[in-house]
């Protein structure tokens, strides 16, 4: 690394004096709202008249705020922990949101879906569908497009051989009782 070529951030190149690793750090803290509060997510809902999802709730207070500031959908994450490591799991956060918001908000789960299994513990927990986009990522740089129908097709396989080993005739049929164990 020392004596390789000179190592930049290319995308941030145009913003952040020509990519260099101290000005794209730089810029990149620069993109960060602190202060945004509930009533910037009412001004935006007045103005955008379609689907707001927002994403990153991890509190069933803030879910709860988010359904009464007009928000039509949430994403339980915590971007991968890439911004507080010590952020609990969303899925340990998601059965708290759904029962807070109920069915007046859709919930979407995002991070630790890896395998269709994956997906069926979020279902089983309220999450409405899952986002996958690191299956989807990975597909994608594997092969493209082939990749990405690849890597769907696998979690459908997935998804189907787990309700199927659980007993679930439908995945509509999901609910908690097929995560507790038995006794």
């Amino acid at each position: 690394v020392l004596w390789g070529r000179k190592i930049n951030c290319g995308n941030f190149a145009p913003f952040a004096g020509g990519g260099n690793i101290r000005a794209s750090a730089k810029f990149v803290a620069s993109q960060f709202e602190d202060a945004i509060t509930w009533d910037d997510i009412a001004w935006f809902r007045s103005m955008w008249k379609g689907p707001l999802v927002l994403k990153g709730v991890l509190s069933p207070e803030d879910a709860r705020l988010a359904a009464e500031h007009g928000v039509d959908g949430l994403v339980v994450s915590n971007h991968g922990g890439r911004q507080l490591d010590s952020a609990p799991p969303a899925l340990a956060a998601l059965p708290e949101i759904v029962e807070a918001v109920g069915d007046r908000v859709e919930v979407l789960m995002d991070g630790g879906i890896r395998r269709g299994d994956d997906v069926v513990k979020a279902l089983a927990l309220g999450a409405r569908a899952c986002m996958i986009g690191r299956a989807y990522a990975w597909g994608l740089g594997a092969s493209g497009q082939a990749g990405v129908a690849r890597a769907i097709s696998i979690l459908k396989a997935e998804i189907d051989t787990t309700i199927g080993l659980l007993g679930v005739p439908e995945i509509g049929d999901l609910d908690a009782s097929v995560l507790r164990p038995a006794g």
